[in-house]
């Protein structure tokens, strides 16, 4: 009996990443499951690969000699795993290997330390070698120990407790042996347990209405709740029943920085269960509490966009909270939506999916509408809190009155009152940087990436014009490149420019900005919100990363820089977007015993998604959005897939872009609306043009069969073509 293994082999180049068969050796033939990780010969290098079927023949089918598996590694995937690549690699149009990766560890080794022990008590130490009978007296009373505990305790320097111990591993006196060390991710956190709390009318008959789901159909189930509502007890109380059962949880939550504060929490409800995954942790960390969820050890997982490919062991539950949010789709290759990924997953293993959030995305909302999704709501803040007031101020009529200002009198006044009354401030602006362009006001010349198209981004510390797509970084000039002007201006403001204005008109209060800039270094962003949330700094100007999901209970006031950054965004979703970030925000104030108040600056104030975010009227929106949404035939109305072509000569790409065009009208045309080609809203990004094809379809199944297309077509080796099902950005 011979034993064949399909195997998904790891390789750069994207036409050769298919699954070849290998046969089994004898020696591997008992052992070898689908889901191991092999290490096979593949065009005269040795690579590693999945295995993803096993064959039984009396002979060799092929026609030509098989090349054999050459080892089996440690780890192993799922069935269950296996399928789920198979899925996903269906409905993206990408091969199995892509999403077989995202399940294995990091490539890194075990932490190990060395440890010593007693071997031999016969032996005499001469009473001479001082350290040596002290070090051994130590090891002998206290067991297994490193050098670093032996020479604290003892109090020896480290080299002469080395010295002392080779002494002794070289008499027979004792050994030396080595043990894997644990990296833990740290968390910074100042409660010290995890205290009863009682939970409110709605949220026990939430609770309820979650775990009756859970034993009966098992129906995925939106819960609805406002700002400060409690849904983490929510979701706490359904993780700690399904744990009961002997299943296990994974949470997922939209951005790093609400990891900490979640984790926190959790591995207090949870001691020694819990385990975190994302892309902040070094690779030691990372492989570490992979270690843990394969062994079965961490029962609840907690963690960003990568967690859902954990391989967590007999799944009861997923989690996802803030479901709206974008940053659940992965922006490049492999294009997959975590909560795609989710469902597909909780189908495949008998799971449930909870999906959370104060501003359902569209597509969750008329699910619900339909029947699709099970709602449970939460309209009450926890202990009876209001919820805070929100009030749009016109930038427009500020500006008519004579102020010029990033910030209106309003916003300044109910600041400086709230700083006197020694309460918080929360200032939003999704824009970093100083100023947003630089032009020369002679002849007009905008300071632009010579890569993208693109204009530079003015940052005030260090004097230097920044693009944020490619990192391209130039210093900012004194005179105009073009006609050599003097006359050189900064306009637009981003996080840089008010944190500059806040300490020039409230110099006696501490400030902190958390942005991409001010939090590249790992852990900085979980202490500057500790230090806030303890009361060190008495103002926070950020972006996204201060929008949602955190408790900050003496913040009383909020002021929205900017409500229109988003909203004239050349995207479907942008009205979307506004009121889930004015909503997501304005959350952030009263959570504590002052009503909060809330400032929407604004250049758009007759904007339908300001206003009802505003008046919280978050069911006409809803109803608003939708009936927008079925005239455009846009999501939930239909299925999108987009083809983006790029590359260093437009004029090659637009022809290429043509030509697939022309080949999807011929085989499609009944049946997927086509749009395009045409240059992408962010025409070129790191010296490569883009060219989009947008295609629609009710139904969904003609688009993923045009994924299997796109995979057979011949490609333009100058031309990288890459297509995203369900994009969420088409910019």
């Amino acid at each position: 009996m011979i034993i064949t293994a399909s195997v998904a082999v790891d390789v750069k180049h994207p036409r050769a990443k298919k699954e070849y068969t290998y046969l089994v050796p004898e020696r591997l033939a008992s052992s070898m499951n689908i889901g191991d990780l092999v290490r096979i010969p593949f065009n005269n290098i040795k690579s590693y690969g999945v295995v993803t079927g096993l064959f039984d023949s009396m002979e060799e089918t092929a026609d030509y000699k098989l090349k054999e598996v050459i080892s089996k590694e440690a780890v192993s995937l799922s069935a269950e795993l296996v399928d789920l690549s198979r899925a996903l690699a269906k409905y993206y149009g990408t091969p199995i290997i892509d999403f077989l990766k995202l399940m294995l560890p990091p490539k890194v080794n075990i932490k190990k330390e060395s440890v010593y022990s007693i071997c031999s008590t016969d032996k005499v130490i001469s009473s001479r070698a001082f350290n040596q009978k002290k070090v051994f007296e130590f090891i002998l009373n206290n067991g297994t120990v490193t050098a670093n505990h032996i020479s604290v305790s003892l109090n020896i320097s480290l080299s002469s407790t080395r010295s002392a111990l080779t002494a002794l591993i070289k008499k027979g006196i004792i050994k030396r042996e080595y043990r894997a060390v644990r990296r833990t991710p740290k968390v910074i956190s100042d409660e010290k347990s995890y205290g009863h709390i009682n939970l409110t009318m709605e949220q026990q008959k939430a609770v309820t209405t979650i775990i009756e789901n859970y034993f009966s159909s098992k129906k995925t189930t939106l819960v609805y709740g406002v700002t400060g509502s409690g849904k983490t007890e929510v979701y706490i109380r359904a993780i700690d029943r399904v744990i009961q059962e002997g299943k296990s949880a994974l949470m997922l939550v939209p951005e790093i920085s609400l990891t900490p504060q979640m984790l926190s929490i959790f591995r207090r409800k949870f001691p020694g269960q819990t385990a975190v995954i994302h892309s902040k942790l070094s690779l030691g960390e990372r492989f570490d509490e992979w270690q843990r969820i394969y062994s079965g050890e961490a029962l609840v997982v907690l963690g960003a966009r990568s967690a859902i490919f954990t391989p967590i062991r007999d799944l009861g539950i997923i989690i996802i909270d803030e479901e709206h949010e974008t940053s659940y789709k992965n922006g490049e290759h492999p294009y997959y939506d975590a909560r795609t990924v989710a469902r597909f997953r909780t189908k495949n293993q008998n799971a449930m999916l909870v999906l959370g959030s104060a501003t359902p995305s569209v597509e969750s909302y008329y699910k619900v509408a339909m029947g699709e999704y099970l709602l449970v709501k939460l309209t009450k803040r926890v202990s009876g809190r209001p919820l805070p007031k929100l009030e749009i101020i016109d930038m427009k009529q500020e500006m008519k009155s004579g102020n010029r200002h990033i910030f209106s009198r309003k916003l300044l006044y109910g600041m400086k009152n709230t700083l006197e009354s020694h309460k918080q401030v929360i200032l939003f602006l999704n824009r970093r940087g100083h100023s947003t362009f630089v032009i020369c006001r002679d002849c007009g010349f905008v300071l632009k990436c010579k890569y993208c198209d693109i204009s530079l981004t003015y940052h005030f510390e260090d004097k230097s014009a920044k693009c944020h797509y490619c990192g391209y970084s130039v210093k900012a000039p004194d005179l105009c490149p073009k006609c050599r002007s003097k006359n050189i201006r900064y306009f637009g403001a981003g996080t840089e420019k008010v944190e500059q204005e806040v300490k020039r008109i409230f110099p006696e209060y501490r400030t902190l900005r958390i942005d991409s800039d001010s939090t590249s270094k790992k852990g900085s962003m979980e202490k500057m919100l500790w230090k806030f949330k303890k009361g060190a700094a008495q103002i926070l100007i950020g972006t996204q990363s201060v929008a949602k999901g955190l408790d900050f209970p003496n913040v009383a006031l909020v002021g929205i820089i900017s409500a229109d950054t988003s909203l004239n965004m050349p995207d479907f979703r942008c009205g979307e977007r506004t009121f889930q970030m004015i909503t997501q925000v304005a959350g952030r104030a009263g959570r504590g015993n002052t009503p909060g108040v809330v400032y929407v600056q604004t250049y758009a104030p007759e904007s339908f998604a300001i206003k009802a975010a505003c008046d919280l009227n978050i069911t006409g929106f809803y109803q608003e959005e939708l009936k927008i949404r079925h005239k455009a035939l846009y999501p939930p109305f239909c299925h999108m897939l987009n083809i983006t072509f790029k590359g260093r000569y437009e004029d090659m790409i637009k022809k290429e872009a043509d030509k697939v065009k022309k080949m999807l009208v011929e085989k499609y045309k009944n049946h997927i609306e086509i749009y395009g080609p045409v240059p992408a809203p962010r025409s070129k990004i790191k010296d490569n043009y883009r060219y989009n094809i947008l295609l629609k379809s009710r139904q969904l199944q003609t688009l993923i069969q045009t994924c299997e297309y796109m995979q057979a077509l011949n490609k333009n080796s100058q031309v990288d073509m890459a297509w995203d099902m369900d994009p969420q950005d088409l910019l």
